[in-house]
């Protein structure tokens, strides 16, 4: 019997896999879940897959290597999509997958499979992760087959099939979460003129309803890398989590955003991320005042770049490590402490310090003890018109020109 590893999730559409893999295609299925600060225990998660048929189960607590070799790259990068969500699924997916494949390996098997479906970022970040890294093995999407296509197919399957699946059959959305933050989609939230239900949220307080005084937290960086909050040193993953509670009581984290799928189908998505919404902040402050104007422009058309390349699933790509490698450079002088206030949902600056800072008072201020030498700006100004002028100068020519022609 051929043998199969699958990315399951605890989900639905992960738990219909097994059975749809062992019964329909008859695979002698493995499971394999990732710790990434996920609300289900490892405990939970194995019981489940057992449970529903699969022949083995792996769990691993991938957190630290998730923190440290994913979401840390992609926080020097400022990585969000266009509508401002954190890159939290996108940056697990090659992982995951990553994983997989070592097992696979491991327990000879022939394929690998996931929970993607047909219109799916997923299903293109699981492929393309593994046509990087074992395109040797065969990749197996249960869910792009016509009678798992839907929610609601998917409920039908596990009901006539007596799964023991906990996911109410009411349930209209779907959820992934790990500790760089959640996100939402289904049909509960693809009216685009309805607010997002609040009884989809977990991870954030109602804005509204959090304290009006808010909290303030000093968030320390060292090369760029997060290392302390409210000068206790921590681990990455301590600091996130630790965030993740701070921001998310203050209702800070949560974007609605308007994105587009890789297959050009533009969706809703509803996002919960309090540590990783903050993080950035702070982190493209303290950028603001340590990198000089031209290298920082250029970094924020990279970002852009970098966020679509990992959004696409291309993080094992040649094209991300040179991305990386720019962004990595720009990142030593990127050290000091940033002191920000979380209140109802908002994450305001309240200084920024740093002994590699650009910012010099001295020069930028407006009183008497001004240190700049005001003689030296009409020359610098005559100079930085030249071209300028000479281009006026030839439109005048120009515009001479076509009158003539005209007449």
């Amino acid at each position: 019997m051929d043998k199969v590893v699958l990315a399951y999730s605890g989900g639905l559409e992960t738990s219909v896999c097994i059975h749809w893999l062992r019964y329909r295609k008859g695979l002698d299925v493995r499971t394999f879940s990732a710790d990434l600060g996920q609300p289900l225990s490892a405990e939970e998660l194995s019981r489940q897959a057992l449970d529903l048929g699969a022949h083995g189960v792996f769990i691993r607590d991938l957190r630290q290597r998730f923190a440290e070799d994913f979401i840390l790259p992609a926080l020097m990068a400022n990585a969000e999509t266009e509508t401002g969500i954190p890159l939290s699924v996108a940056l697990s997916r090659p992982l995951i997958t990553e994983e997989l494949i070592l097992i696979a390996r491991s327990e000879n098997c022939r394929y690998i499979a996931h929970g993607g479906s047909a219109k799916s970022n997923d299903q293109i970040r699981f492929q393309m992760t593994a046509a990087a890294l074992a395109p040797d093995l065969r990749v197996l999407a249960p869910l792009r087959e016509p009678e798992l296509a839907s929610r609601k197919s998917l409920i039908r399957y596990a009901q006539r099939h007596s799964l023991p699946i906990t996911t109410a059959p009411k349930t209209t959305y779907d959820e992934d979460q790990n500790i760089w933050g959640r996100l939402i989609t289904g049909e509960a939230v693809e009216d685009l003129a309805r607010e997002a239900p609040e009884e989809l949220f977990r991870m954030t307080r109602n804005p509204a309803s959090a304290p009006p005084e808010g909290e303030e937290v000093v968030v320390g960086f060292d090369g760029g890398v997060p290392t302390t909050l409210n000068g206790k040193k921590m681990s990455l993953v301590e600091l996130i989590e630790e965030l993740n509670e701070v921001a998310g009581r203050n209702g800070v984290g949560r974007v609605d955003g308007l994105d587009t799928k890789i297959v050009g189908i533009k969706a809703r998505y509803i996002a919960e991320a309090p540590a990783a919404k903050t993080l950035v902040f702070a982190h493209r402050r303290l950028e603001c005042a340590v990198l000089p104007a031209e290298l920082l422009r250029l970094k924020r058309h990279i970002e852009r770049i970098y966020a679509d390349v990992v959004h696409r699933g291309l993080w094992f790509s040649r094209l991300r490590r040179a991305l990386q490698a720019f962004i990595d450079e720009t990142q030593p002088p990127v050290t000091g402490r940033v002191r920000l206030r979380l209140r109802q949902g908002t994450v305001e600056l309240c200084g920024v310090e740093s002994d590699y800072t650009l910012y010099d008072a001295d020069l930028a201020t407006h009183s008497e003890r001004d240190a700049f030498d005001h003689s030296a700006a009409a020359g610098f100004v005559d100079v930085l018109a030249l071209e300028h002028r000479l281009e006026g100068m030839r439109e005048r020519l120009l515009q001479a020109r076509i009158v003539r022609r005209r007449s």
